[in-house]
């Protein structure tokens, strides 16, 4: 089994900007489990997106 290391630095200022960009309100946005849940699909995303990018 292989592991890799991902950067995951600043994914929730990420996470909370998506969601004043998506007009959640405010006290959608101190739902600690909602932001921790935005940062993990960025981190996934970034991840996803670097793998594609270097299999070209």
């Amino acid at each position: 089994m292989r592991i890799e290391r991902y950067d995951e630095r600043f994914t929730s200022t990420l996470a909370h900007r998506a969601m004043l960009d998506g007009g959640l309100r405010r006290m959608a946005r101190r739902d600690k489990e909602l932001v921790d849940e935005i940062a993990a699909t960025i981190i996934l995303n970034d991840y996803l997106s670097s793998r594609s990018n270097s299999e070209i």
